[in-house]
């Protein structure tokens, strides 16, 4: 007998997740054709399962509102890593990880569909899940990693990470059916540690009239045409952030558009209206009247709290570097034990794929740890610098594998910058994407690059098209610089700009496209690869 399909176009992501926890385990090549088509794969989005390349295998991205975890929650997460997130028989690749994305997620592969109710079962035991964590939905809600915690912050933001997510995830009719992805950050930080100005709609720390609230800013987002969101005329104290990014929300969904998925961004919305008709929108839509924009408080400053840094209880925060954001399921095991040993058995994940264990009392005792070894509170500026996407073999559009690149380019420029200039390096992003997506930022990095293949009269070759000089806290965006170097070639091309700014002869904040002489490639850069 024919087996019913289970997904239908109307099911929110909760009823995606009750129809396949409610026809018990299934394998996906059992599954009616139509589960298997455009229309699965969409809805399994919306549940934060993504399709990954291994045929029968996906990602599963588990929604993590502000980056904020336990102990438990994390070796909830390292049992199903270990278990779960299990490679091919005969596959030489790597598994049983989990990758900390550039939004403050976790992602873990190999996932089969058929352990898809397990996996969910034990995360809602520990009040995990992966509800939007992909899809055209209301992602998740990225804020500053030592919320609640830094002496320097203005006012808590958890309260509202917590409306806010409860809002997405009780309101997925209007949340989830969306035209497009939709980006929300905020942040009571004064440095910019959650890079406001690439979010759909972001919340950043401001005064009026003597209350501490928000400023909004409007549009922002990477990708193919990347744009720096725009300062909105609107203040908004804490309590009405929800109803603000609902009023937001509405408005992309009678005027965005639902076929063209190449314009549907948010940010694409904004262009096209004008960002003085996107907030007229919302504020008619609004129960309350808001104020114009107050005193800006932030001072844009790039963060990313790794280092060992006095907290307001009298203890400690321990931002520790995961080099190029990935950790296995034993070191997902052991941090959680460290959490709970040195510090208040809490973790944090930043917007650069890095932890923190919070409420630490014995720093020494924590330094001391084997895993400090590695995942180090000082780690050199290259190791610190680079941010890698998931990228080849695992992500569909990968073309290169990155995380390795970006292992074999730290190693590449501690061998050839000199280290007496490190120290003029302190704050170095170098981004590595695998496609022409933006999960690794690129546009925002001091030095970015992007897989492609280069070509020679013989044969194919691994390349990269190379930018400079963003600065996201500065509102610049990184230049396109050349395209197609051969990888090597553009591992010494970083080298020589980056041994140039160690000497004293460039800064990062002034690097341009021009900063240095290239081995190869295509300049300019061809239009149609930018």
């Amino acid at each position: 007998m024919a087996r019913e399909p289970l997904f239908t176009e109307d099911q929110t992501p909760s009823e995606v997740v009750g129809a396949i926890t409610g026809a018990g385990p299934l394998y996906w090549d059992d599954l009616h054709p139509s589960d298997r088509s455009s229309l699965g794969v969409g809805k399994l989005r919306l549940a934060g399962i993504y399709d990954d390349r291994f045929e029968g295998t996906f990602m599963m991205r588990i929604r993590v509102p502000g980056g904020r975890l336990t102990a438990d929650q994390l070796e909830a997460i390292a049992g199903v890593v270990t278990e779960f997130s299990v490679r091919d028989e005969g596959s030489t690749e790597p598994d049983r990880f989990a990758e900390i994305t550039t939004r403050q997620d976790f992602q873990v592969h190999w996932t089969r569909f058929e352990h898809l109710g397990e996996i969910w079962r034990r995360y809602g035991e520990v009040g995990l899940g992966s509800l939007e964590a992909c899809g055209n939905s209301m992602r998740n809600i990225t804020a500053c990693a030592v919320d609640g915690i830094d002496p320097s912050h203005f006012f808590e933001v958890g309260p509202v990470i917590d409306q806010l997510n409860s809002f997405a995830l009780s309101d997925q009719r209007l949340s989830a059916f969306l035209p497009r992805k939709f980006k929300v950050g905020l942040t009571a930080c004064p440095t910019d540690c959650v890079v406001a100005r690439v979010n759909c709609i972001a919340f950043t720390p401001a005064r009026r009239d003597g209350e501490l609230g928000f400023n909004v800013h409007l549009g922002g987002g990477l990708s193919d045409y990347p744009r720096l969101a725009t300062p909105a005329d609107l203040f908004v104290a804490p309590d009405r952030v929800t109803p603000v990014v609902k009023a937001t929300l509405e408005v992309f969904a009678a005027f965005g558009d639902y076929q063209n998925s190449s314009v549907n961004r948010f940010r694409a919305l904004v262009h096209s209206l004008g960002p003085a008709k996107v907030e007229e929108e919302i504020r008619s839509r609004l129960h309350f009247e808001a104020g114009p924009a107050g005193e800006d408080l932030s001072t844009w400053a790039t963060e990313d709290h790794v280092g060992i840094h006095p907290d307001r209880e009298g203890a400690h925060y321990v931002g520790l570097n995961v080099p190029v954001g990935r950790l296995t399921a034993e070191e997902l095991a052991e941090t959680a034990r460290l959490a709970r040993t040195y510090g208040d058995g809490r973790i944090r994940l930043t917007l650069r794929q890095n932890l923190i264990l919070t409420g630490v009392t014995d720093v020494d005792g924590l330094l001391a740890e084997p895993l400090l070894g590695r995942l180090t509170p000082d780690p050199d500026p290259f190791e610190r610098g680079v941010i890698a996407c998931t990228s080849a073999p695992f992500c569909k559009f990968g073309i290169l594998s990155m995380k390795p690149y970006g292992t074999r380019l730290i190693d590449h420029l501690r061998a050839r910058v000199p280290r007496e200039g490190w120290d003029r390096l302190d704050g170095l992003r170098i981004h590595m994407s695998g496609c022409k997506a933006s999960c690794a930022q690129v546009p925002l990095a001091h030095i970015g690059v992007r897989a492609t293949m280069g070509k020679d009269d013989n044969s194919y070759y691994d390349a990269f098209d190379v930018a400079v000089g963003g600065d996201a806290g500065g509102a610049r965006l990184a230049r396109w610089a050349r395209g197609e170097v051969p990888t090597d070639a553009a591992f010494d091309d970083i080298a020589r700009i980056l041994t140039s700014v160690a000497a004293g002869d460039a800064s990062l904040s002034e690097l341009t496209a021009e900063a240095t002489s290239w081995s190869g490639g295509l300049s300019p850069l061809p239009e149609e690869v930018r």
